[in-house]
């Protein structure tokens, strides 16, 4: 069966390999889920010994593997899958196949991307001398594969499902915008949102595609978004404390360690040669995350509310990145990053916390000034 997918190019180049991942994804002491197909498989693949089944349980009507200190039980002491070395890729689970890809369907386009919490993966999305590019690739999967394609679900709404793809493409032009700071791309990211969920709300679903025409013309940033950026009036102050109430209450996950050694009061010489060597690597964090993340959808909340949690989010990491820097332990900072996807994806403490402290800025625009620095076209 042939599946038409929409990825970064990176996606293609991506291959796991347990001899050289540095923080195994089975040995993380995640639920591993089989699905029931892959079960049966196993009940008629299996030996007397049941060296399959007898480490595997179930929860609710699922199965998931059982897991011994937080090791998969086939991961064998090259750091390799048994199960697929001895039985072939066909007859690994769906989860563990697809990870780290991360698939979204939206008519038929499914939209596919790699997660950075696989180090392997992290190191080619946050490339810092590599712009994220996109492709169109049409894959015709064997039968055995075909059903093991695992499509998460999002929060898309129906009705919004055929104008998902040019949302996001139109999002990610702006992200890329280099004329403007990361901040500055934000702020009219932020715009664009909100505007969208305006004509959303109305049902005026007719002008989504005029709002992207717009938002990616060469004449809408030369003229408009100067007085955009130039209306976000930084205020300083509220800046740390706002950071610092959502830190505050994270109180474990993955990147605990690095969010303790955050700090706020940096030499401006220091910023600006971090900017200078990671803006490559911020945005391609942001062109990720916003694709892979399904934003503006990735919580069941308004599109407003869900780029409040994507800027909030991102600007925890800019700052812990940043102080490592300043502290010469930049080469942590990759680590840090892949860290921190794990919280955002796996530590419900973590993600409540950001939604939490943004929860109450119905109108974006407040909060951006709370976080963005009122930055000029470069």
């Amino acid at each position: 069966m042939e599946y038409v997918y929409l990825q970064p190019k990176y996606v293609s180049e991506f291959k796991c390999d347990g001899k050289i991942c540095p923080k195994n994804c089975c040995r993380r002491n995640w639920k591993i889920s089989i699905d029931e197909e892959t079960y049966e498989k196993y009940l008629r693949l299996e030996s007397e010994e049941h060296e399959l089944t007898r480490n595997i349980f179930s929860d609710g009507g699922e199965f998931f593997i059982k897991q011994d200190g937080g090791a998969c039980p086939f991961l064998n002491s090259d750091g390799l899958c048994s199960i697929q070395l001895e039985r072939g890729e066909e007859n690994i689970s769906q989860v563990c196949r697809s990870y780290p890809r991360q698939l979204y369907r939206f008519g038929a386009m499914i939209e596919r991307s790699l997660t950075l919490t696989c180090p392997l993966a992290a190191r080619l999305v946050l490339n810092p001398n590599l712009r994220i590019e996109f492709e169109t690739a049409q894959i015709d999967l064997p039968e055995w594969a075909n059903r093991q394609i695992f499509v998460s679900e999002s929060n898309v709404p129906p009705e919004i499902s055929n104008h998902f793809v040019e949302i996001q493409l139109t999002a990610i032009s702006i992200l890329q915008q280099r004329a403007l700071t990361i901040d500055g791309r934000l702020i009219v990211l932020g715009f664009y949102l909100r505007q969208l969920e305006e004509f959303i709300r109305r049902g005026d679903f007719g002008t989504i595609a005029t709002l992207n025409k717009i938002y990616t013309s060469e004449e809408f940033f030369l003229g408009q978004v100067p007085i955009l950026i130039d209306s976000v009036k930084f205020q300083k102050k509220e800046f740390v404390p706002l950071i610092s109430s959502v830190v505050d209450k994270i109180r474990d996950g993955a990147a605990q360690k690095y969010l303790r050694q955050i700090n706020f009061d940096i030499a401006a010489k220091v910023r600006k040669k971090f900017f200078k060597k990671y803006s490559m690597t911020l945005e391609n964090y942001l062109v990720n995350e916003f694709f892979g993340g399904v934003y503006p959808y990735k919580i069941k909340s308004t599109i407003q509310h869900n780029y409040a949690v994507f800027s909030v989010n991102f600007k925890i990491l800019e700052v812990t990145a940043l102080s490592l820097y300043a502290k010469n332990s930049e080469r942590k900072i990759f680590e840090m990053i892949s860290e921190l996807a794990v919280d955002l994806n796996h530590n419900e403490n973590f993600l409540s916390a950001i939604t939490d402290a943004v929860k109450d800025f119905a109108d974006i625009t407040i909060l951006m000034k709370k976080i963005f620095c009122n930055l000029k076209i470069i």
